[in-house]
């Protein structure tokens, strides 16, 4: 075995990471409800799709709510706040839609070449994802990770019985993989999952914000990148 404790281990998040979950989610509210492009931010309402999932995540998590509900609510809700009140009905057709596609995505242009560049140094490389294991996973078949990336390598919420922002499921990933806090580093792209639950773990945190999202506390992310092509050119390794 190949001794790692010298290199960098690079943890990656799923969603939004390493690929653009706007995309599914665009094309299954453009199949349900065909709205006017012109006056309809996708990205805007996709990120407070986001953030009522991120609200209700906990409710999921503590077998408050079922897994199904959670996904239809928080569409509901971010539509509403958004100004485009949702159908029950229209919120099922729309959640199916974007978990079909969700199977046939594609990386974020770069992300593929960077896997490459940590594995072929010898650096131990890894996804920390919140999720249901399957459709997680499903994700990560679809995208042909889980043919770069050993199964041991890859922490799914749901399989954990942790999940993000805790600190705990990074300190449960450094333990599994013999790695050490002080020599991890986690990209991802949410400001509270990612950034502070990585950093209060006592991880470096690698913040991609392509969309120019404002901070959400007074946290300080190692570095910061908006493109794959930045990601590259930071002093990592």
């Amino acid at each position: 075995m190949t001794d790692t404790s010298n290199k960098l281990a690079v943890f990656f998040d799923l969603d939004d990471t390493l690929y653009d979950h706007l995309v599914p989610f665009r094309e299954a509210v453009r199949e349900v409800l065909a709205p006017e492009e012109d006056k309809l931010d996708y990205a805007e309402l996709f990120y407070t799709v986001r953030h009522h999932s991120d609200l209700l995540w906990p409710k999921y998590l503590r077998g408050e709510m079922e897994l199904a509900e959670t996904r239809v609510m928080r569409l509901e809700l971010a539509f509403a706040e958004y100004g485009l009140p949702l159908s029950r009905e229209q919120a099922v057709q729309i959640q199916a839609s974007y978990i079909a596609r969700q199977y046939t995505i594609e990386m974020i242009e770069g992300v593929a070449e960077q896997l490459q560049r940590f594995i072929s140094q010898g650096h131990p490389v890894g996804i920390i994802t919140n999720g249901p294991q399957e459709h997680q996973m499903g994700k990560l078949r679809g995208l042909g990770i889980d043919r770069l990336i050993p199964p041991e390598m890859i922490f799914i919420s749901d399989a954990v019985g942790l999940a993000k922002p805790d600190p705990a499921i990074f300190a449960h990933v450094n333990r599994a993989t013999g790695t050490t806090p002080e020599n991890s580093l986690y990209v991802g792209d949410t400001w509270a999952n990612d950034v502070v639950g990585a950093l209060t773990a006592g991880w470096q945190v690698c913040w991609y914000n392509p969309r120019g999202r404002k901070p959400g506390t007074d946290h300080t992310p190692s570095y910061i990148f908006t493109n794959y092509k930045e990601f590259s050119e930071l002093p990592l390794v």
